[in-house]
């Protein structure tokens, strides 16, 4: 069987996810790693390693498309909301011969990487989720939050207590969507397709801690409600490959949505431990073996623990 050549397009720190492809013991891997920091660590650990440009450089195209051709490259991962952006504007570039790219469709990625659109979405398509507040209109209600239509990891988030603050903040913050801030249980769902678009994997798992955005604590609990809500939403958006969800379980039981990330969430490798091998399925499904929907076994009420590890070059 020949060796599987993946592109890991931006994978700066993450360092576990990127070794969970190599535990695959029915096919061989050959791991491609390209960031524009030439410190990131991941970029030692994989089988070979390249800094490129910027993705704002005009010159980053050509460096991928030549990394592709020399490495060939069989399928292009992007690990970053930025790689998906930079990807998405660049993927007639990408798209000819036998390349897979895991990438959902522009509108998609839109919808995903925009709060605002995504916000409207969910309300179009029925989807429960926190309203979107007009900061010229008085809302007595408080707490809001205030997000960056296009943050990522919770940065250039506010909570806002009073009329006071949000005065303040939407003067400030003028492009920032507001939001009820949601009192609840946090969580992440992780998303598996397969390239029919069937949800392989649907598993939900709370956020206990997290950390600048980024969970250190999770438990999973498979809850019938989440998972098939997720399911929905999944098929709705057209997802391929990985994805993953966010948002908060409230008092009542109802679930909110709040974010689409087209991209393995932080957490993942809890649910891959945990009996959803999804590099194992992807590495299926690029040498031609389907990948259908089913039961797998994942183990529900299982807790992660995650810290810092450090890489050391001499």
């Amino acid at each position: 069987m020949k060796d599987i050549r993946i592109l890991f397009l931006a994978p700066n720190w993450r360092v576990s996810l990127l070794r969970s492809f190599k535990k695959s013991t029915a096919i061989t891997i050959f791991m491609v790693g390209a960031d524009s920091d030439s410190y990131s660590a991941a970029l030692n650990v994989v089988d070979k390693s390249y800094v490129i440009p910027e993705f704002s450089e005009p010159t980053c195209v050509e460096k991928i498309q030549a990394i592709c051709a020399k490495e060939n490259i069989h399928a292009i991962l992007p690990m970053t909301n930025k790689a998906i952006d930079f990807m998405d504007k660049n993927r007639a570039g990408f798209d000819g011969g036998d390349l897979l790219l895991y990438l959902a469709d522009h509108n998609r990625i839109q919808t995903s990487n925009d709060k605002r659109r995504l916000a409207e979405f969910f309300a179009q398509e029925d989807f429960t989720s926190p309203d979107l507040i007009d900061p010229k209109k008085p809302f007595p209600r408080f707490p809001l939050i205030a997000k960056d239509p296009y943050g990522e990891g919770g940065k250039n988030c506010f909570k806002i207590e009073d009329q006071t603050e949000f005065d303040f903040y939407s003067k400030k913050l003028p492009n920032h969507i507001f939001q009820r801030f949601v009192q609840g249980r946090e969580f992440s769902i992780d998303w598996f397709s397969n390239k029919k678009g069937l949800p392989v994997v649907v598993v939900p798992r709370e956020r206990l801690v997290a950390r600048a955005g980024e969970v250190m604590v999770s438990r999973i609990e498979l809850i019938p409600d989440i998972i098939e809500s997720s399911k929905r939403l999944g098929t709705r958006l057209q997802l391929r490959g990985p994805a993953n969800f966010q948002g908060f379980l409230e008092e009542s039981g109802e679930f909110l949505f709040t974010d689409v990330n087209l991209r393995f969430g932080s957490g993942v490798l809890h649910t891959i431990h945990a009996g959803a091998n999804i590099p194992e399925m992807m590495l299926q499904e690029l040498v031609g073996e389907s990948v259908e929907t089913k039961s797998h076994f994942v183990m529900d009420g299982s807790t992660m623990s995650r810290f810092h590890d450090a890489i050391f070059d001499s």
